[in-house]
């Protein structure tokens, strides 16, 4: 957790480069439901109370970027859930964030990092917890947060954590959370001369992106061990900048999870074709060198026994250059499939 916690540090030192910048604090109590990442077994929902805080730097300088997202803070928040009825015990989590006004007082905010639970089986080897198997997790912190003033605010968020499948059993929870903080040292917007919008940015890019990453299987009937698969994906990527900080495109996937690959020796007839072939839409925000893209589309093609033709994939990434690397949760039907971690490259087609 504290490696992670210096990483973004590090993270948000080299995005906001040195810039005029405004740092706080802020102390928040929260309650939320914790519910089953499945909705067959709800039953295992419960009540949590928590506390977190969190270190903001919001970004001051005059560049476009900065004035279009409204002077944009950077974060890293510390969080404790007390689940006294948690089948997983309590959790501890850690997340680097960025937030951004949508209007006057009405921010949201996009979180990603690590998690751990007091009673993981990991700790206990509880066969009826089947919902959170090992030591660290991934955690997702997505919301919205109203300030009544400078010093006061109320949140709605919703979190996840899981492991990405790379252990079992790996159902996962999920947080309805609401909370009410306390910033310390928050001052109000510096007001700054406008300036205009820019007309020479690159309106169009093609590219590609190359992903990989490792999982277990969920069939633990014909693959009952718990050896990692390869997991492969090739998108091609076109993206249209409707300003310099917002693009929307499309994306062509080609991607193959190696457990079906493994089932699809095993069942020739079931498993006719072991790879996906999908189409996806997306929406990219830029943060200086930072970009979070969200995408959702069909799948064309996939193994005989996929019922359910959509996916999900959200990623954060860094730029430089016409370059980017990042980390992506591909997911089918709400479930991760794998977590991919990821090379791409943008061609500019024209302005």
């Amino acid at each position: 957790m504290k490696k992670f916690g210096l990483l973004m540090g590090a993270v948000i030192f080299f995005v906001l480069g040195g810039s005029a910048q405004t740092n706080y604090w802020e102390a928040s109590l929260n309650t939320s439901l914790m519910t089953p990442n499945n909705f067959n077994m709800m039953e295992y929902s419960a009540w949590t109370v928590g506390s977190e805080v969190t270190w903001w730097s919001r970004v001051e300088k005059d560049e476009w970027w900065v004035q279009r997202r409204r002077n944009p803070a950077f974060g890293v928040r510390a969080s404790f859930a007390a689940i006294p009825k948690g089948i997983a015990g309590h959790r501890i989590g850690v997340v680097g964030l960025v937030k951004a006004p949508l209007v006057d007082r009405l921010d949201y905010h996009i979180g990603l990092g690590l998690s751990s639970f007091t009673k993981s089986q990991y700790f206990t080897h509880d066969p009826e917890n089947i919902f959170i198997s090992t030591l660290v997790n991934c955690l997702i912190d997505v919301g919205f947060d109203w300030s009544f003033s400078d010093c006061l605010s109320v949140s709605a968020a919703l979190l996840h954590s899981s492991n990405g499948m790379l252990n079992r059993p790996n159902k996962g929870l999920n947080f309805l959370q609401a909370g009410v903080s306390l910033s310390l040292g928050k001052t109000p917007v510096i007001e700054r001369h406008l300036i205009e919008k820019p007309t020479d940015f690159k309106r169009h890019e093609v590219g590609f992106t190359l992903q990989g990453g490792a999982v277990v299987s969920r069939d633990t009937l014909t693959l009952p061990d718990n050896a990692f698969y390869p997991c492969y994906d090739l998108s091609l990527n076109y993206q249209y900048y409707l300003d310099p900080v917002v693009a929307v495109g499309g994306t062509l996937d080609l991607w193959c999870n190696g457990t079906h690959y493994k089932l699809s020796r095993r069942y020739r007839e079931s498993y006719k074709f072991p790879c996906y072939v999908s189409a996806l839409g997306f929406v990219e925000g830029f943060w200086g060198p930072l970009s979070i893209k969200a995408g959702v589309g069909p799948v064309i093609l996939a193994p005989a026994r996929v019922s359910i033709r959509f996916y999900e994939r959200v990623g954060a990434y860094y730029n430089f250059g016409h370059n980017y690397v990042g980390v992506a949760l591909n997911a089918h039907a709400g479930m991760i499939e794998f977590i991919e971690w990821s090379y791409g490259r943008r061609f500019p087609v024209g302005k």
